[in-house]
């Protein structure tokens, strides 16, 4: 699981990049934890859609949580993302608990 809080833009979407295709990142389940973000730009759009491909390609499963982030919902709603990418609204339900 990683997680991103605060914002997510130019000034934080390279270092995401990096985790995201970090060894420790590599795995059969992903899950991006948005729970805690108050905003996204397009750079941190094209993170997430890049590790969503990435992912895909791999035979992985990538999860992006985002109960409780409404700008975030409301920005996936908006750019059809929520259709193409696993939306959750806890990481737990991703990575199997209750």
């Amino acid at each position: 699981m990683v997680t991103v809080s605060g914002e997510l833009d130019l000034d934080s979407a390279e270092a995401l990049s990096e985790v995201l295709q970090s060894p420790e990142a590599q795995a059969p389940t992903v899950v991006l934890d948005l729970r805690t973000v108050s905003f996204i730009d397009s750079s941190g759009l094209s993170v997430i859609v890049g590790e969503h491909r990435r992912s895909s390609a791999a035979g992985a499963r990538f999860v992006v949580a985002v109960g409780g982030a409404l700008a975030v919902q409301r920005l996936f709603e908006l750019t059809g993302l929520g259709g193409a990418i696993t939306l959750v609204a806890d990481p737990d339900v991703a990575l199997g608990g209750d």
